[in-house]
């Protein structure tokens, strides 16, 4: 089993729509600086340990991902290393280089740093699970050809945009060419769909605590279960009514 994190970007309250996508939907998940520091120490004071997950069958039993390719991704690998490991950073390829997002050179410095770069599709749909095959193989199609261009060689991993997953998703990413996908499951089991490899990770919110991220990578039961239920109630609603899970969550964010 392996306990992967899912991290955005990297921000003070007053710097996050400067980072990544903008509003307040995207800043749950952005951590503050110093937080973001509290959760590597306390990661590590934890003694497990944390590597990258590879395509070829390496799972360590921890790992850091970082959705968006934001323009804090460089501060963020700097922290990282700082602890001696390297991260996976997944990057919606129609926003490289604009305005809160690494551009092409950034990304080869994070490649040639020893960090993993992979597909967070290409526009970024909100949806992704709802959409047409066709429009499905083509989101991960581009962005493995972009980015196979910025970097030289293509991509092997995926995450999924918005944790949108579907049979159709799945099976577009392994006929693009991929070999890992890591979607929003809060899980650490990995499983395998005709040469494709899948892998949960545990979403971190902007309000997670130091603690809470050390007992993901523990494995510690309680507040998996308690992610995974979270999770799960969210994806339900999504299922049943997108819409209203919109407005509910608008009308949540007025309050």
């Amino acid at each position: 089993m392996t306990y992967v994190l899912l991290y955005h970007d990297i921000a003070s309250p007053a710097d996050r729509d400067a980072v990544g996508f903008p509003g307040v939907a995207a800043a749950r998940y952005k951590l503050e600086p110093a937080v973001f520091e509290a959760h590597l120490d306390a990661i590590a004071e934890t003694g497990v340990e944390v590597d990258l997950v590879t395509a070829d069958g390496t799972f360590p039993a921890a790992a850091l991902s970082f959705d968006d390719a934001g323009a804090s991704a460089l501060a963020a690998a700097d922290r990282v290393e700082a602890h001696g490991w390297r991260a996976h950073f997944f990057v919606p390829t129609a926003r490289i280089g604009e305005r809160g997002f690494l551009g092409p050179e950034a990304l080869r410095e994070l490649a040639a740093r020893g960090h993993v770069l992979g597909s967070h599709s290409h526009s970024h749909p909100a949806y992704m699970g709802r959409l047409p095959r066709n429009t499905v193989l083509d989101e991960w199609r581009k962005s493995r050809d972009i980015l196979g261009d910025v970097l030289g060689a293509a991509p092997d991993t995926a995450s999924v945009p918005g944790g949108s997953l579907s049979r159709t998703v799945v099976d577009c990413v392994r006929a693009a060419g991929y070999s890992l996908l890591m979607t929003s499951e809060p899980s650490s089991r990995v499983t395998r769909s005709s040469g494709l490899a899948c892998l949960g990770r545990y979403g971190i919110w902007a309000t997670t605590t130091p603690a809470r991220a050390a007992s993901y990578v523990r494995g510690a039961p309680l507040p998996r279960a308690g992610l995974w239920l979270a999770w799960n109630t969210k994806k339900l609603a999504k299922r049943i009514d997108p819409g209203l899970y919109e407005r509910a969550r608008a009308a949540q964010k007025s309050r």
